[in-house]
């Protein structure tokens, strides 16, 4: 009986260890990402700022305890730009569609509020580059979009020094 409960509990374990989103080998770094885009991309006119829990809240609607990280980081709003980076690892693979709609919401906001706002930011966030892999979803809206998505598609594919 001993036996047959330590095989169960070894096998649990097992089972568990492979649950969620935990694969170190596909790990990419957030700050990585961020300097590569912003060395390899013109935000100079953005004056990029890191944001915390309140932008997640506020902005995206994201609960952070389906998060197992996020990095987010915006224009100055005295800027007017609407560049924005945010990079988001959910704790679950089967809370990416989620996150995924709730970035979508915002990305559908920024469109409200610049078509009258600030109408020649229109095409970065028509453009927006929106990407998942596994458990990381990556959301760009930079002066160079297409730019953008071959950095964060390097990222994933591990060719990003970290």
């Amino acid at each position: 009986m001993k036996k047959l409960f330590a095989l169960t509990l070894a096998v649990m374990m097992m089972v568990l260890s492979f649950a969620g989103c935990g694969k170190k080998d596909n790990y990419i770094s957030f700050d990585a990402l961020y300097s590569k885009l912003t060395t390899e991309i013109d935000f100079s006119a953005s004056n990029m700022q890191k944001q915390g829990e309140a932008a997640l809240n506020n902005y995206y609607y994201i609960d952070p305890t389906t998060l197992e990280n996020y990095a987010i980081y915006m224009s100055d709003y005295a800027t007017g730009n609407a560049d924005e980076i945010a990079m988001f690892q959910v704790k679950e693979e089967d809370q990416v569609a989620a996150v995924k709609a709730l970035i979508n919401d915002r990305i559908t906001d920024l469109k409200v509020r610049y078509e009258d706002y600030k109408p020649e930011e229109m095409s970065k966030i028509d453009s927006a580059v929106i990407v998942d892999d596994g458990c990381y979803i990556f959301v760009v809206i930079s002066p160079d979009n297409d730019k953008a998505k071959t950095i964060v598609n390097d990222a994933i594919a591990g060719k990003l020094e970290q």
